[in-house]
């Protein structure tokens, strides 16, 4: 899958500013560059720019139109992520760090895994 620019998302855009503003300042991206290899990474893997899996993580009540995560597909971003971590071939710490890039991602958009 081809992406765009991955720091040129929306959501990628909101990760940076959530990721400043708990840093107090910085740019987490040119200090950590691996946070957006990790997400590109994943997003391909999945065949999903990070919009796209942003969006796929949540549902909408018919009868309010209120957005709420849902847990079945939660769960199956878990499994997706352990099969991406498995396929990539990552132990130890650089799996760690890889998973809780994604992590961050999605937290900081919302999504608690």
């Amino acid at each position: 899958m081809e992406l765009a620019p991955i720091e040129s998302y929306a959501s990628v855009v909101a990760w940076g500013a959530g990721l400043r503003e708990q840093w107090g300042g910085g740019d987490p991206f040119a200090e950590d560059p691996e946070k957006l290899d990790s997400l590109a990474r994943f997003c391909r893997y999945t065949a999903q720019d990070p919009d796209a899996l942003l969006a796929s993580c949540f549902l909408r009540r018919r009868a309010t139109g209120e957005r709420f995560a849902s847990v079945k597909r939660r769960e199956a971003l878990l499994r997706q992520l352990d099969a991406w971590q498995a396929d990539a071939g990552w132990r130890g710490l650089e799996a760690r760090r890889r998973r809780n890039h994604v992590a961050s991602f999605l937290s900081h958009n919302g999504v608690l895994l």
